[in-house]
């Protein structure tokens, strides 16, 4: 992939050069992790041990690869529901000093999460959440979205590449991102679908939505 991106950035057959092979991966790598984050299309269920007596919680600290929560399950497997701080507080102005089962939770931020009620001892729950990718560090390694999106992988990193050329040589190659964009929103929509029919808490962002004519004109200085 880093091969490909170095091909159309123009360095020919002598291989990276004035593009190191360090950056190319790099720029392969926040790729990765925006196409995923924009689409939600990995993830995973492992089981949260809730610490005893505790309201708020950093999700990065139990799961490193967090990205957000798509359903939290009680032993019971009564199912944890997602709501806003705001209903917390509405429903129990003590919410925050409430000890019990969790029956309700809320998000913020990139990891925080927020329980309605704090279990008196630890408390495992299954969590299922969209995850971040693993890295590409190796020549072996292959990205973990499907094989049909990697072209818009090498579409990024080529742009990527030349935002810190700026003028022309970067307004150029915008039209890369615009494809990039247009594999997320299709696989996005995918994944939404499928989603909704698990009845999970979060879907990927309305990439369709998105005024793209405006971020580009603002990408190329227009």
């Amino acid at each position: 992939m880093y091969g490909r991106v170095s091909a159309r950035l123009n360095e020919g057959a002598t291989g990276p050069v004035y593009y190191p092979v360090a950056e190319i991966i790099a720029r392969l790598n926040e790729a990765n992790r925006f196409f995923v984050l924009l689409t939600l299309g990995l993830e995973t269920t492992a089981t949260w041990t809730i610490p005893a007596a505790t309201t708020f919680h950093h999700m990065m600290a139990y799961f490193a690869d967090w990205i957000v929560p798509l359903r939290i399950t009680l032993p019971s497997c009564a199912k944890v529901r997602p709501v806003v701080i705001e209903e917390l507080t509405a429903l129990d102005a003590g919410w925050m000093n409430s000890p019990g089962i969790p029956s309700r939770y809320a998000t913020g931020g990139c990891d925080f999460v927020a329980l309605d009620h704090q279990p008196a001892a630890p408390l495992v729950v299954n969590v299922t959440y969209a995850r971040a990718p693993l890295p590409l560090i190796s020549d072996a390694d292959v990205p973990e979205v499907p094989t049909e999106y990697h072209p818009r992988l090498v579409d990024y990193a080529v742009y990527g590449m030349r935002q810190g050329e700026g003028g022309q040589e970067f307004e150029k190659k915008l039209r890369y991102f615009d494809s990039f964009l247009d594999g997320a929103q299709h696989y996005g929509a995918y994944v939404r679908a499928r989603n909704l029919g698990s009845r999970y808490d979060a879907v990927p962002f309305e990439l369709a939505k998105l005024d793209r004519g405006t971020l580009l004109k603002m990408g190329a200085g227009g």
